[in-house]
C-alpha cells in the first residue's frame, strides 16, 4: 500500500488513469479529474417534521456543505398507506409497482427544483432489500417500479427539474432494457451491486464491473463488506484493475469502519465516486463507514495539490 500520509507524493498507480468514457451527471464528472462526492438522504419524508429533517433539508444541506451529487435514497421514504379498500365507484388501485414508482416520481419532483440553484445534481436511488435497502421489491417488480419512475421523469423533461441519474442494481437483471429507456429520457446510469457480507473473490468483483459496462450503464459501482484488512487491499487492487480495462466509470467501495480508507483514499486507485454524511452522527450515514464531507473534501484537495489517478506528482 502506499502512504497517504500528509506531504507525502503519493506515486501513479497501475491501472489508473484518466477515464476514457467520463460521465457528466448534471455538473458532477465521474471519471474526470477529480472523485465526485456524494452524500445520501436516510430522512423516511420529504418534507422536515418537529422533531427529524426531512430529505428535502437534508438535500440542501449537503449541497450547502460542498457535496457534489445529492443522492436521493427513494426506498428509505414511507409510501403512503397501503391496502385501503377503493371507494365505491372509484377506478381500480394501480398495481404496487406503478403505485410506489408514481410516490417515488413526486418524490424526486419535490427534490429535484431546490438544490438546482447551486447546481447540485441528483441520483435516484431505490436500494431493494436484497441488497440492502428499504425496498421491499423482487427483481422483477423492481424492474417494473424503475421502468415506470423513467417514464414518469420522461414525461415532464423539459417542464421540470428530474434526476440527473438513476441507481440500477445489477440483481434487478434489467439493467440493458432500464439504460436504454433512462438514455432516452436524459438521465444517466449508475449500476451497483452491493454485499453486506464479505468481499467476493477479485475475478466475480470484476466481472461485476463487467457486466455493468456491458449493460451500457454510465458508472460502474460496487460496495463489499470487508473481514480483514487484505479484504480492503483486494477492493483497491480491483478499481485499479477495473479502471485500466473497463472505458466507464468505476467505484470500489470497501464498507464498515475498516474499509474507511478505500473511501479516502480511492481516487488514487481510480474510483471515480464515494460517499460522505454532513454530520458526523453515524445516524446520518447511508452505508457504515462513511467519513464527513469535511474529511473527504480535506482529502480531495490535498489530491488537487499532489498528484492525480494515474498522473504524475505535480507540485504541492
Amino acid at each position: 500500500m502506499v502512504d497517504a500520509a500528509a506531504g507525502a507524493e503519493p506515486a501513479p498507480l497501475p491501472g489508473s488513469p484518466r477515464c476514457p468514457r467520463p460521465a457528466r451527471i448534471g455538473t458532477a464528472e465521474l471519471g474526470g479529474e477529480d472523485a465526485v462526492i456524494a452524500v445520501a438522504t436516510t430522512a423516511d419524508t420529504v418534507e422536515a417534521s418537529e422533531e427529524f429533517d426531512g430529505a428535502l433539508a437534508q438535500a440542501l444541506a449537503a449541497a450547502a456543505a460542498g457535496a457534489d451529487l445529492v443522492e436521493l435514497r427513494l426506498d428509505l421514504l414511507a409510501p403512503p398507506a397501503e391496502g385501503l379498500a377503493p371507494a365505491r365507484g372509484a377506478p381500480p388501485a394501480p398495481p404496487a409497482a406503478v403505485a410506489l414508482a408514481s410516490f417515488w416520481h413526486e418524490a424526486v419532483l419535490a427534490l429535484a427544483a431546490p438544490p438546482a440553484p447551486t447546481g447540485t445534481p441528483l441520483l435516484a436511488t431505490a436500494r431493494s432489500q436484497r441488497e440492502g435497502g428499504g425496498a421491499a421489491l423482487g427483481p422483477r417488480e423492481h424492474a417494473e417500479a424503475l421502468g415506470e419512475l423513467i417514464a414518469l421523469q420522461a414525461d415532464c423533461r423539459g417542464e421540470r427539474p428530474i434526476a440527473d441519474a438513476l441507481d440500477v442494481e445489477l440483481s434487478a437483471e434489467a439493467l440493458p432494457a432500464l439504460a436504454r429507456r433512462a438514455h432516452e429520457a436524459g438521465i444517466a446510469v449508475v449500476a451497483s451491486s452491493h454485499d453486506f457480507t464479505a468481499t467476493p473473490p477479485e475475478g466475480e468483483m470484476l466481472a461485476r464491473l463487467a457486466r455493468m459496462e456491458a449493460g451500457d450503464a454510465d458508472c460502474a459501482k460496487i460496495a463489499v463488506m470487508p473481514r480483514c484488512e487484505e479484504d480492503v487491499d483486494r477492493a483497491l487492487d480491483v478499481t485499479a484493475r477495473a479502471r485500466a480495462s473497463l472505458s466507464i466509470p468505476v467505484a470500489v467501495i470497501s464498507m464498515g469502519e475498516r474499509g474507511q480508507r478505500s473511501r479516502l483514499e480511492g481516487w488514487r486507485y481510480g474510483s471515480a465516486l464515494t460517499f460522505a454524511t454532513v454530520s458526523a452522527d453515524p445516524a446520518a450515514a447511508s452505508a457504515p463507514g462513511q467519513p464527513t464531507i469535511a474529511t473527504l473534501l480535506s482529502h480531495r484537495d490535498r489530491a488537487n495539490s499532489t498528484a492525480k489517478p494515474g498522473g504524475s506528482p505535480q507540485a504541492g
